[in-house]
């Protein structure tokens, strides 16, 4: 039996024309920096989508961390918005919480403004008292050197490593809290407290106005019972349905009786999320710059082909070649040229992403990021999708490009 191999002609002529380019010519200076352009556009792009979204996920992950997703607290009309009053009936206001919705994570805690010194040196700061169920273990992820690994036990704290390097306060050393329990008091309560562990959080607002100790340190100061606190709060597996959750927690008849308020940590740190939601339409804007950029140049060099090539075009025309034909010898080129492009982009930028990851070489000033370094999240779904879409607006671009050109080419002269 005779074999009948079937040649295809325009990947024939493609490396034909490949192999045999002059590369001091104008056609092969353009193809290459058609190929750093798409190189540049793609390595640029999966950076602005890496990072963009490193950033939101990092930082939110960080509020959710330090923050529940809801807290119900006494309206107080004070300076720094510390809910400080202790929640009346908290035992029926809790049965109704969970009896609306079961599933829901609920921990107690207390704030109290204190001064905190050591050395001589003052700072005002929030004492978070948290209940023994508290989790925080949580707080692991912003703790180095060490891990919290049981509770806190009376006199034992977790302060900043901001408030440490303000009052040289190192990991074991004891300092003095000063506590005021009544607007006549005239001298404060004093507390000696152990520094059990030091947190850095790279959030200044969490890490210059709290330390974390034991609520039953505070319950103890203000002569409250066991089951005093001063602030629920509530978290929530599903965050899509945490508006959903404030709105009915918000209308519990307890909650009005009781002078009882619902805030969200949306609503609290609004300013951080609005612009982080903003990071989604630069992400959008710098990628369909810089992919339109790179499309450009490709189109400019398969221009400059066509339009070098013009003589053959007829006589492959002349010989009976259709445009469909003629075309795929085009797209192949720029096939090729968008490959050489974009595998060298997609390998550089997971090894700067993975460098840059574990070395965090590349810093960020934490009061203006809420990071210490650029984070870059190395999701598949990301890098196939930009590279997929990519080589499909390509390729169709391009076969729209030569049936364009092709019109305007003197092909029917070279034929007569």
């Amino acid at each position: 039996m005779i074999k009948v191999s079937i040649l295809n002609l325009p990947f024939f002529i493609y490396n034909k024309l490949k192999s045999s380019s002059d590369k001091s010519n104008i056609s092969s200076r353009i193809i290459k920096i058609a190929i750093i352009s798409v190189f540049l556009g793609v390595f640029i792009s999966l950076c602005s989508i890496s990072i963009g979204k490193g950033l939101q996920i990092s930082i939110k992950d960080k509020l959710y961390s330090l923050n529940p997703d809801l807290v119900v607290s006494t309206y107080e009309n004070n300076i720094r918005g510390i809910a400080s009053e202790k929640i009346n009936n908290l035992d029926k206001v809790d049965f109704q919480i969970r009896n609306a919705f079961p599933d829901l994570k609920i921990e107690y805690l207390i704030e109290k403004p204190t001064l905190i010194s050591n050395n001589s040196s003052f700072e005002s700061i929030i004492f978070k008292g948290v209940s023994s169920g508290y989790d925080l273990q949580k707080m692991n992820k912003f703790i180095t050197n060490s891990k919290i690994s049981d509770k806190l036990s009376n006199n034992e704290i977790i302060v900043s490593r901001l408030t440490a390097d303000k009052l040289d306060i190192e990991k074991g050393d004891d300092i003095i809290l000063y506590f005021q329990t009544s607007n006549n008091q005239k001298i404060p309560n004093i507390r000696s407290y152990s520094v059990k562990h030091i947190f850095n959080s790279d959030f200044p607002d969490f890490d210059n106005n709290y330390l974390i100790g034991n609520a039953q340190s505070l319950q103890s100061i203000y002569k409250w019972g066991s089951n005093d606190y001063s602030t629920i709060e509530i978290s929530s597996n599903n965050k899509t349905k945490i508006f959903d959750i404030e709105s009915s927690i918000r209308e519990l008849e307890l909650l009005e009786k009781n002078n009882l308020s619902v805030k969200s940590i949306t609503s609290k740190y609004e300013n951080i999320f609005n612009w982080v939601s903003i990071f989604d339409f630069n992400i959008i804007v710098i990628t369909i710059l810089m992919v339109f950029i790179a499309i450009i140049s490709v189109i400019i060099s398969i221009f400059t082909l066509i339009f070098e090539r013009v003589k053959m075009i007829g006589i492959l025309s002349s010989l009976g070649a259709k445009e469909n034909s003629l075309s795929k010898i085009f797209i192949y080129q720029g096939i090729n040229i968008i490959l050489k492009g974009m595998i060298p982009a997609n390998i550089v930028f997971l090894i700067i992403s993975i460098i840059q990851n574990k070395f965090k070489l590349i810093k960020l000033n934490p009061n203006d990021y809420y990071m210490d370094s650029i984070p870059f999240i190395l999701d598949p779904v990301y890098i196939i999708s930009l590279n997929f879409i990519f080589i499909v607006i390509t390729s169709i671009i391009l076969s729209l490009t030569f049936v364009s050109v092709t019109k305007y080419t003197p092909i029917k002269n070279i034929n007569s």
